[in-house]
């Protein structure tokens, strides 16, 4: 076994700690997601065994949508390539589906991610494109980054001490991308005493500068002074000869209402998932939902006026009513609030969520247009109809449409369609 496989074993090994983090994590093997052999294809590997044919609810991923949302953010970032950030398991909808989905379309030039997990599960999934680890990290950490060819994002004062250690035990440089803070005042080094960090760091044989970033607020008064001041580090840092790579700060809201923010490439996560910036967005783009949930009708039963549904009892008919089981709830993802609130759709037919969502189940009344059948499919979110839309399931429910789509657990199955 060479040496480079030997430290790859064992520094996986080491990584399984922050694999845990990841938000996707069962089939994790030393730091790695395996794929799993006996899942059927396009179905998400971070459930070993899932399959859209049991009477587990899944979550379908629209490849076309998410080409048509890529192809408006290049229109709208006037042909900038983009980095696609597939961050806290591509918010929610399986970063090893999502991923290699947004890796083959040419206007996607590279992927971010905020988990060393994350990325190296990219890497096995069979990305192949850059991909920069958004994220302060260990020394263990940086060396799978650098075995795994994902860039390392640096802001800490110690950053140069921690690279050559790892650089001289892996005999490479580490190709690092600056992160300034320009007032975001989250992460990052502050732009004010950014400049002689960045020379003493792109002076070391450790380093190889692969990229400078910042992030925004998404307040356009305050984004254009924080630009002001990216771009005046930009400009100091060329005087001295300090090597910069890939120039990158613009989300999706500066995408939409900053081009001059664009630079070499756009990090437009948002708006690749179908999330306008803000409601005036609407008009300037022509985005897709790209998700949707689903189960299928598990039990059908008819009760009579008095009788009570569920624990507490929470509901009690009122007249002779027809209730549909759906075997998915607020451990899936399904907001509890939807209930009396939302609607799901069952043969192009809307129904009324009723008496309570427990964490695996939710109630349908399917009185009013009772042919329902068991193993019928339920879309409880989805782009079919203006009352299951992500926005509007989210707005009836009373959270917010990133919410929604962010807390789907990650082991439901993902199917690609």
């Amino acid at each position: 076994m060479d040496e480079t496989r030997r430290r790859l074993l064992t520094g996986m090994a080491v990584c399984a700690g922050s694999a845990v983090n990841a938000g996707c994590t069962t089939g994790l093997v030393a730091g790695v997601r395996e794929p799993d052999p006996a899942a059927p294809p396009g179905v998400s590997r971070n459930r070993p065994g899932g399959s859209v044919d049991s009477n587990d609810p899944w979550v379908e991923i629209d490849a076309e949508a998410f080409r048509n949302n890529v192809r408006e953010v290049s229109r709208m970032a006037g042909g900038t390539p983009i980095m696609a950030p597939v961050k806290n398991n591509a918010y929610g909808l399986g970063d090893t589906v999502v991923g290699p989905l947004l890796a083959s379309m040419p206007e996607v030039s590279s992927l971010a991610c905020v988990r060393v997990a994350e990325g190296l599960a990219l890497r096995a999934a069979g990305v192949s494109k850059p991909i920069l680890n958004m994220s302060e990290v260990t020394e263990a950490e940086i060396e799978q980054l650098v075995l795994n060819d994902i860039d390392v994002t640096c802001w800490r004062n110690d950053t140069g001490d921690r690279l050559d250690s790892v650089a001289r035990r892996l005999g490479r440089p580490i190709p690092i991308h600056f992160f300034i803070d320009t007032g975001l005042n989250r992460e990052g080094m502050p732009y004010d005493r950014a400049l002689p960090w960045m020379k003493d760091l792109a002076q070391r044989p450790s380093v190889k500068v692969a990229g400078i970033y910042t992030m925004f607020i998404h307040d356009i008064e305050h984004d254009r002074e924080q630009l002001r001041r990216f771009n005046q580090l930009i400009a100091d840092a060329r005087d001295e000869g300090i090597p910069l790579g890939l120039v990158h700060a613009s989300p999706s809201y500066t995408t939409f209402y900053l081009p001059e923010a664009r630079f070499d490439t756009v990090r437009s996560a948002t708006a690749i998932f179908g999330l306008y910036p803000d409601a005036n967005a609407v008009s300037m783009a022509d985005l897709k939902y790209v998700w949707r949930l689903k189960a299928r009708v598990v039990r059908l039963e008819q009760l009579q006026p008095g009788e009570t549904v569920g624990f507490g009892p929470k509901y009690t008919v009122e007249k002779p009513t027809t209730l549909a089981l759906l075997p998915v709830g607020s451990t899936d993802g399904y907001p509890g609030s939807a209930v009396n609130n939302c609607k799901v759709m069952i043969g192009g037919h809307l129904y009324p969520v009723v008496g309570s969502i427990s964490s695996a189940h939710t109630i349908v009344d399917v009185t009013e247009k009772p042919d329902v059948s068991i193993r019928d499919v339920a879309t409880l979110v989805g782009p079919e109809h203006a009352a299951i839309e992500p926005r509007n399931v989210a707005k009836q429910a009373g959270v917010g449409h990133y919410t929604l789509m962010s807390r789907i657990n990650a082991l439901l199955p993902r199917k690609l369609v």
